[in-house]
Order: C-alpha cells, then structure tokens, then sequence
C-alpha cells in the first residue's frame, strides 16, 4: 500500500471514529427521551426539550456528515464546537473534589482529544474516501 492509500484509509477510520461517537450519542438520546431529558435539566439549562432536540440533532446530523464525509469540515466544526460547549457545561472538574474531580479532569481532556480530531479533519479535509471528493 502506498502512502496516498493510507492517508485515504487513515483519514476515512478517523472520520468513522469521530462520527460513530456522536452517532451512538445522539441515537441514544433519541431512544431515551426521559435520560436525556434529565441529563440536560441536571446542567441547569432553560426549556431542556429544546436544548435536547439541539443536542441530538446537531449529533446525529454532525456525526453523519463526519462519517460519510458529506460537507465534513462544517459538520466538524459543529460538532468541535458542540463537543468544547457540552464539555464546559458538564464537566466542569474545578469545582469538584477527590476522585471525582480526577474522573471529570480525564473526561476534559478525552473530550479535548476528540477537539483535536476534529481539528485535524477541518484543517485537512475528508480525503479521497468520501461525498466530499465523490460530488467534487
């Protein structure tokens, strides 16, 4: 296999990496209304339907355009953005303690990884293994 190959397989696991996460995310959510609902009125946010509805969506629809590699760079930056926001609201280890402050500072700097990915995807593109490259 010659390099250009395996940057395409590269880029197309990383982007099937990325969008399978918040694919499974959203998807769950969806099946479990009454979860997901709790999980958003637990951050304190207003009207937790609609920030629920905006949570799977922006997953669900992000998570496809990364995996499929249709619009890639707008559907990773939204889901970057997505991921820095949901990240500063939910898992915020500067006000805990303990193990649970290590867990929380861990799930940081996960989420920070994924960031990083997405930074990678938008700077770089979707490779010749999408809709991207297909529809060009």
């Amino acid at each position: 296999m010659d390099a250009s190959s395996m940057a395409d397989y590269g880029n197309l696991t990383a982007r099937v990496c990325l969008g399978v996460v918040f694919l499974w995310s959203g998807w769950t959510k969806l099946n479990d209304r009454a979860s997901g609902l709790a999980e958003v009125a637990a951050l304190g946010l207003p009207a937790p339907p609609v920030f629920l509805a905006l949570t799977i969506a922006c997953q669900l629809v992000g998570g496809l355009m990364v995996l499929v590699g249709f619009w890639t760079r707008l559907g990773a930056l939204a889901l970057a953005g997505f991921t820095v926001v949901a990240t500063l609201l939910a898992h915020r280890y500067w006000h805990l303690s303990g193990m649970e402050r290590a867990q929380q500072r861990m799930t940081c700097l996960e989420h920070l990884a994924i960031v990083g990915g997405f930074v990678l995807v938008i700077v770089y593109g979707p490779g010749s293994l999408s809709l991207d490259h297909l529809l060009r």
